[in-house]
């Protein structure tokens, strides 16, 4: 009775909770999380990760929120999970900073051999970037046999029948990015092979972002890499309740993946048609070379092809939303510091990672009301119109509602252009 009152009530009696939880037996831990769980209790869920982990740091703060959400998400309880995250990343910077990865993790876990892949994927939200997706997309590739141009450009096909929801089809289409490069463990020219098979620029493009994104985020020194049931084949988490964690792809992959002696690789190693999504993907490289230094990072696009040094820059703009946790001015004063003829694209990059994070347009609207007047804010108004697109693509009166709430007639205006909404007539295209 004792131990169900703990775990029905773990706020009343927080400190016994601090006391035990880190230590306590997997079986006994498992049975808080199912009773939480049953009564769809969110907030005791995320109060359970608090408790089981914020005493470790590290490696081993990192590798026990896995473990738990990974038994948060099991038998399928992925709106329980993607709940109880975003209640723990209200609550803690530091789980908002990692929110991605986590999301990957119970995407991952959330697909099992013999799920339909479609059903699964809508079951995800758009929370932290929407990692969800892109995990299940990336458990489906690993663990279904061998990869082939058939299977991979069905995916999207299956689960975006209609081409109508181009936010869906992008999660879609990144993800396999991610999927192709873990599936070919981490072979980066091949996995942007296979984005090759996908029938339009728009998909294809889409696709080689989540191999590059794929790339950074595995070879990051020290990175926390998730890839627990993808790379396990769909095998469930041993019965300790331990993951068996992979930390990055193997000591050799392939294909190298960062060059110490080369700020611009792998982009300046890829083909042409791949550097833009290269570039655009390529901030993190920079700021670990520069010692997070934006300004060094920024002068470091200045070695980019000229006509892609805007995607180097909006790349920037990208981390400086994510490594910031959104605070606007912080996220000012960096891109500030770039060349001011692309310094536009830095906020355009901030901006479409703000609404990124959320799928809430409200969040990027806030953000180029802070942006300073001129190239930057109308540069910022444009990407806002443009995310809207993507979000509401079949929605012209949605698209032309969240732009009206702009207050200034300057940003309405560049918000509904891009958005593809007539201004004279007020008649909204799909």
């Amino acid at each position: 009775m004792l131990a169900r009152i703990i775990a029905l009530n773990c706020m009343a009696l927080l400190a016994a909770c601090r006391a035990n939880l880190a230590q306590e037996p997997t079986e006994a831990f498992r049975e808080r999380i199912e009773a939480a769980a049953s009564i769809g209790d969110t907030a005791a869920l995320a109060t359970l990760v608090e408790q089981r982990c914020n005493a470790l740091d590290g490696e081993a703060l990192s590798t026990c929120r896995e473990d738990t959400f990974l038994l948060i998400a099991s038998k399928r309880r992925v709106s329980l999970a993607l709940g109880a995250l975003a209640t723990l990343g209200q609550r803690d910077r530091g789980v908002a900073a990692s929110g991605h990865a986590l999301t990957h993790v119970i995407g991952i876990t959330a697909w099992q051999p013999g799920d339909d892949v479609a059903t699964v994927f809508r079951s995800c939200n758009g929370l932290f970037q929407s990692g969800c997706y892109h995990g299940v997309i990336q458990a489906y590739l690993t663990a279904e046999g061998e990869v082939d141009s058939i299977r991979t450009t069905a995916l999207c096909d299956e689960i975006d029948p209609t081409g109508v929801d181009r936010w869906l089809r992008f999660q879609c289409v990144h993800g396999l990015g991610h999927g192709l490069e873990m599936a070919w463990n981490w072979d980066l020219p091949r996995a942007l092979g296979g984005c090759d098979w996908l029938a339009t620029d728009w998909d294809r493009q889409a696709c080689y972002g989540g191999a590059f994104m794929e790339n950074s985020v595995a070879s990051t020194p020290g990175a926390h890499h998730t890839a627990t049931r993808a790379l396990d084949a769909g095998v469930a988490p041993p019965d300790d309740g331990h993951a068996a964690h992979q930390h990055g792809p193997p000591s050799a992959p392939p294909f190298k993946m960062r060059d110490s002696a080369d700020a611009l690789y792998p982009c300046s190693v890829v083909g042409d048609r791949y550097l833009a999504a290269c570039y655009i993907s390529h901030g993190a490289i920079l700021l670990a070379a520069s010692g997070n230094d934006f300004g060094r990072a920024a002068a470091a696009c200045a070695d980019a092809p000229e006509q892609f040094r805007w995607a180097c820059h909006l790349s920037l703009g990208t981390n400086a939303s994510g490594w910031t946790l959104q605070d606007t001015p912080q996220v000012i004063s960096h891109c500030n510091q770039g060349d001011p003829a692309y310094r536009p694209w830095c906020f355009v990059g901030a901006v479409k990672n703000y609404i990124d994070v959320t799928a809430d347009p409200a969040d990027g609207i806030a953000f180029c009301t802070a942006v300073p007047s001129g190239a930057s804010r109308q540069a910022c108004w444009r990407a806002v119109g443009e995310q809207l697109v993507a979000l509401y693509s079949g929605d012209g009166a949605r698209r032309a509602a969240e732009c009206d709430k702009i207050e200034s007639a300057e940003g309405r205006g560049i918000c509904r252009g891009a958005a593809r909404i007539s201004r004279e007539s007020g008649v909204v295209s799909r």
